[in-house]
């Protein structure tokens, strides 16, 4: 009876081993699949296939998105040019006796007008001259009788210059100083501004 039992189970196992499935790599030599020397025998499965693919060079400079620079060989080309002027002064007119070669050679040049008042806080005068030469000046004593006291006049002078212009200067001169102005006028004899082509 024993026997039975054990010839049973040694049945049992032998039909357990059987029926599980061997593993694929055992660890075992198996000539079928590696060839009868038994050496290992690579396949092409994972080996690096170099594709040649060399740089090409694209003659394309870097354009800012807008083409390739193309260079015009016309040269620049400008509107019609327009005539320029400017104002140029003419000689002063020939009329001009103030400084002519012995003008003031004769008898010296003849005050024409002159008047004066001379008061102890005030005083003006003014005078011409047959050569054009004016002038004129009223003053005052400012804060008399006081550390600040002093003389305050107000006044011009002018004259007609070699370029026939005459030339004034208006002028006020007190404790802030003297202060002019300075004009410039036409005369008979003056030059005239003409406009002249560049």
């Amino acid at each position: 009876m024993l026997s039975t039992e054990i010839v049973l189970c040694i049945a049992a196992s032998a039909l357990a081993v059987m029926a599980a499935p061997s593993p694929s790599e055992d660890g075992k030599w198996h000539p079928t699949k590696y060839g009868d020397t038994g050496k290992y025998i690579p396949s092409d499965e994972g080996k690096y296939i170099h594709i040649p693919n060399p740089y090409i060079h694209i003659d394309n400079p870097y354009d800012g998105g807008y083409g390739p620079y193309s260079h015009d060989y016309e040269p620049y080309v400008g509107e019609a040019t327009v005539d320029q002027y400017r104002h140029v002064l003419t000689p002063p007119d020939e009329l001009l006796p103030y400084y002519k070669e012995g003008y003031y050679k004769n008898n010296g040049i003849k005050i024409i007008r002159q008047n004066h008042n001379y008061e102890e806080d005030k005083y003006d005068f003014d005078f011409e001259t047959e050569n054009k030469i004016r002038a004129e000046e009223k003053a005052y004593i400012k804060n008399p009788n006081t550390i600040d006291e002093g003389i305050a006049s107000k006044g011009f002078y002018e004259y007609i210059g070699p370029d026939g212009f005459l030339y004034r200067v208006d002028y006020t001169a007190d404790e802030n100083g003297f202060r002019p102005s300075i004009k410039r006028k036409e005369t008979p004899y003056s030059g005239k501004w003409v406009l002249e082509k560049v």
